[in-house]
């Protein structure tokens, strides 16, 4: 079971002192990419290290490498046997991945590593990884909603517990795509404790010198979005790393070492795999199928990005694409506890076809269990109803694309996801069937047999559904004629085409209504602007009827001596100044503001301002007065 907290570990390293500097990596998304593209760039500049990831994809060590390479297993074994005996000798009772982060940790000091790239098990604060203390730099990629139990329902929440890796005085590096409040939740734990500088990846000398060099166009322009961000917060990391180690990676070779890896897929991520023992015979490779160890709804984001833009509108030579793009077979299992409706939400359109099936005993992780296959389709079914689905029986990656081959038009596209797990067991089938010698090798004899039974169980099952019969139904469908099958599976299809086109058209009728109704509403709030406009300006208008009945009420009573009244041009100032805001309110702003600006403008040639002459009689007295007025 899952046990958060540092106490354990500090017990089973307690007398461990670590040699090497620390890349420190916490988030959901993008971690592991971010760890891979900084051992890889740190190794092929010459830099020995060590490199920490979880959780492992075939065999337990291979979540530890030195230099990109798995470390041996007799060491690993030795190790891990040691940190085992101590937790019961002692009774630490650590558990499994505290075990395993001791025995990482262990082997980068025998290994003498100068640098270890540790990525964060879960959450980072309680994470059996936080007990480094070498950091040279600590990252935090894109956080998104997981293991909520543990970590909180909320992003803050999430966010303050991955912050937990932050150090003082140890800069840190932030996914810029995170959203403000996941951003600003980091920033503040790191005032409160005194880490930073944050760092950042948009800086004029990566600008100048990276990011508009060849070699950088050439490695990002195969590659998604977010998967550039996770190699420039790499990038970060390890040019800060160097600088404390007091080495110095120039930019033009690390473009250089991108340029290298940009065609070296990271294992379990949107990798293409030619499945021969399922999709090929002796002579044929068989076709591609894209494989990806997306478990969150952040992560279905993604890989739906690069399934609609590699899979979905790629063309098929000799077919005709439909407009919503080609259905999709997903051959998918998930953990317990995962939110399968919202991931699958993300994921699924109208005519794909689903193959839930489970993944195998996770070694050294006895807790983690699939979610029930049948109970995944249900869910599938709710999110996209009338969609084309087969709940496996028995376990197995290999067993669930042989269905999904008979369940799946020519070329049409296959994706594995779901779950890292289901990937592990994809790889750990495959890797003793992935060559052409399994075809022919007289000791396969048996393999070749097995894999052979079961084609044939999946194409009943397959012939069964598409069919429209229960898929239990087994009886007698070894009887029916090939041809009848065939004439089965057209008019399955025919069916399944027609449903799709009616989706297609009422979505399409939707989306017409939408917009005649934002057009209505458009129209409405016009009119209502259109009518408050009126009224105001009827109300001005008003105004400077009342403002000119002031004045001309003044002129009425100038006569009377004594009594100090304006000027007079000042009052012909004052009744054009009327008028001409009565005309302005027809006028653009930007005229009314020119108008303004040349009535204030009143000067004379000298540059003061107009003497005025007040006649003798407005006065009261027998001598004409200048007075200077301000306008």
């Amino acid at each position: 079971m899952i046990q958060p907290g540092l106490e354990r570990i500090a017990q089973l390293l307690k007398n461990v002192h670590f040699s090497w500097t620390s890349i420190h990596v916490a988030g959901t998304n993008g971690k592991g990419s971010i760890c891979h593209y900084a051992s890889t760039l740190l190794t092929r500049r010459l830099i020995k290290c060590g490199k920490f990831t979880s959780p492992h994809l075939v065999n337990r060590w291979d979540c530890i490498s030195i230099n990109e390479r798995p470390v041996n297993e007799r060491l690993f074994r030795k190790i891990e046997t040691h940190y085992a005996q101590l937790s019961q000798r002692e009774g630490i009772n650590a558990s499994p991945f505290e075990i395993l982060t001791a025995t990482a940790f262990h082997i980068f000091n025998e290994e003498k590593v100068e640098v270890g790239v540790v990525e964060v098990g879960m959450g980072g604060r309680l994470d059996a990884t936080n007990i480094l203390n070498n950091q040279a730099v600590s990252v935090i990629s894109k956080i998104a909603r997981d293991h909520q139990g543990f970590l909180g329902t909320t992003l803050e929440e999430i966010a303050h517990h991955k912050a937990g890796i932050l150090k003082p005085n140890v800069p840190y590096i932030v996914n810029p795509q995170n959203e403000w409040n996941v951003q600003n939740t980091i920033d503040q734990f790191a005032k409160e404790i005194g880490a930073g500088p944050r760092l950042t990846g948009d800086t004029r000398e990566l600008r100048e010198t990276l990011f508009s060099s060849p070699n950088w166009h050439r490695f990002a322009q195969t590659l998604q979005p977010f998967q550039r961000d996770n190699a420039v917060l790499a990038i970060v990391a390890i040019k800060e790393t160097a600088s404390r180690l007091g080495l110095e990676l120039s930019n033009s070779k690390l473009a250089e070492a991108l340029v290298s890896i940009r065609r070296k897929a990271i294992p379990g991520r949107l990798q293409y795999h030619r499945v021969q023992p399922v999709f090929g015979n002796p002579h044929r490779s068989g076709r591609e199928i894209v494989v990806d160890g997306a478990h969150n709804p952040d992560a279905a984001k993604a890989l739906n990005e690069f399934v609609l833009k590699n899979e979905r509108q790629r063309n098929i030579s000799g077919l005709s694409r439909p407009r919503s793009g080609w259905p999709v077979t997903w051959v998918l299992a998930m953990t317990e506890g995962k939110d399968a409706r919202q991931y699958l939400e993300i994921l699924l359109q109208p005519g794909d076809s689903v193959i839930t099936t489970s993944f195998g005993p996770v070694d050294g992780m006895p807790w983690v269990k699939p979610m029930d296959p049948t109970q995944l389709l249900h869910i599938a079914k709710a999110v996209q109803p009338g969609i084309t689905g087969l709940p496996m029986n028995s376990q197995g990656a290999l067993r669930a694309l042989c269905a999904a081959k008979y369940l799946t038009e020519t070329d049409h596209p296959i994706v594995l996801t779901g779950s890292l797990y289901l990937i592990g067991d994809f790889h750990r089938e495959l890797r003793p069937r992935g060559n052409k010698t399994w075809w022919t090798d007289p000791e396969r004899e048996d393999d070749r047999a097995f894999f052979k039974s079961m084609h044939e169980e999946q194409r009943r099952r397959v012939n069964q559904v598409l069919s429209l019969q229960e898929p239990d139904a087994l009886q007698g469908e070894a009887d029916i004629g090939e041809s009848e099958q065939a004439k089965r599976q057209r008019l399955a299809r025919e069916s399944r085409g027609k449903l799709q086109y009616e989706i297609e058209d009422l979505n399409r009728q939707l989306k017409t209504l939408e917009a005649e109704e934002h057009r209505i509403s458009r129209s409405r709030s016009f009119e209502s602007k259109k009518s408050r406009s009126i009224l105001d300006y009827t109300q001005a208008l008003n105004n400077q009827n009342a403002d000119l009945e002031d004045i001309r009420r003044q002129l009425e009573v100038l006569p009377v001596a004594g009594r100090e009244v304006p000027s007079g041009y000042s009052l012909q100032r004052q009744m054009n100044k009327a008028l001409d805001s009565m005309s302005s309110l027809a006028e653009p702003e930007d005229e009314r503001k020119d108008s303004s600006r040349r009535d204030g403008a009143l000067e004379d040639a000298d540059g003061s301002k107009p003497r005025i002459r007040i006649h003798k009689h407005l006065a009261g007295d027998n001598k004409g007065v200048d007075r200077r007025r301000s306008l």
